[in-house]
């Protein structure tokens, strides 16, 4: 893979950005989810040489690194609409959750 490259997952999408400055090289839209639509979608990336594996909406893709094209997919079916969590062995993964609050607070 291009070291060159920062891969991001958001709002059902993948993409590839040039850290050098900051351009957008590619953008896939992930497969519409549940309700017709993949926005709003948390999505997980893990890099493994040449593609990128992302888990949105209950669904997991290989996309190609160098163009973002779809490899292939699997709705893993009979697992839900939610987040995925990806791993592999001897990758490390940051995975990303939501936290709503009710906006009751109180500071002691």
């Amino acid at each position: 893979m291009n070291k060159d490259l920062l891969i991001i997952g958001c709002n059902g999408f993948v993409s590839a950005i040039n850290i050098n400055n900051g351009n957008e090289l590619w953008r896939t839209k992930l497969r519409d989810g549940v309700l017709g639509g993949s926005r709003g979608s948390d999505v997980s990336v893990l890099i493994d040489g040449d593609q990128i594996f992302a888990g949105c909406s209950g669904r997991i893709y290989a996309l190609r690194t160098s163009n973002g094209d779809v490899l292939w997919s699997n709705d893993l079916k009979g697992m839900g609409f939610n987040e995925v969590a990806l791993a592999r062995q001897g990758t490390s993964v940051q995975f990303v959750t939501r936290v709503e609050s009710s906006g009751n607070s109180s500071t002691t």
